[in-house]
């Protein structure tokens, strides 16, 4: 019994045990509800959330990585809704984080109870943009904006969708957006420079 309350305790103290669990805890709920595929690939995806003591910084309010990780939640949850996750399957490729931008409105502060709405707003020939509005529920008040871009290796965003049996074309990109592409690009330009 000592030898496996000290196991736990090291998994504890080495890993973020409570991630994982929620991670699978996520997985087996959103791929056991069927009714989700049938969503637009477009349509939006909520997810529900609340500040804790664990998400809490020096400041006593939600910690700035604590929304970033929570719109990890809800993008998963858009992905396995969406069946996007089959479709990289199928496609033989995955998808990784290319970059995020994220607007602070007004700090979430401990049992605020949040709601995090996630669309995809654009994709091009290598990545799907997103956007995440963490809104508090009580107010009703975007406290957060986030934009992502989601790189795909290995095949193309349309070539998941095609995959999903989608043939869709890409929404035009909204202004912010735009802007965050262009950003991107002069970015990757200048380190390529220096390289």
């Amino acid at each position: 019994m000592t030898v496996f309350l000290v196991i736990i305790a090291a998994a504890f103290a080495l890993f973020d045990v409570a991630y994982y669990i929620r991670v699978v805890i996520s997985i087996i709920l959103y791929t056991r509800k069927g009714k989700f595929r049938r969503m637009s690939i477009l349509d939006e995806s909520m997810i529900n959330g609340v500040c804790w003591t664990s998400d809490l910084d020096a400041n006593w309010h939600m910690n700035n990585s604590r929304y970033l990780r929570e719109c990890d939640f809800a993008r998963m949850k858009l992905f396995l809704e969406k069946g996007i996750f089959s479709g990289l399957w199928k496609s033989n490729a995955s998808i990784t984080n290319g970059g995020s931008t994220i607007r602070y409105r007004k700090s979430l502060q401990l049992m605020d109870f949040f709601l995090i709405k996630s669309k995809i707003l654009h994709w091009d020939s290598k990545a799907f943009y997103l956007e995440h509005q963490i809104i508090e529920t009580k107010t009703n008040f975007v406290s957060a904006i986030a934009l992502v871009k989601m790189v795909v290796k290995g095949a193309s965003p349309d070539t998941v969708l095609n995959k999903m049996d989608i043939n869709l074309k890409s929404p035009t990109p909204p202004p912010e957006l735009q802007k965050l592409i262009e950003l991107n690009q002069i970015s990757s330009e200048k380190l390529r420079k220096a390289m």
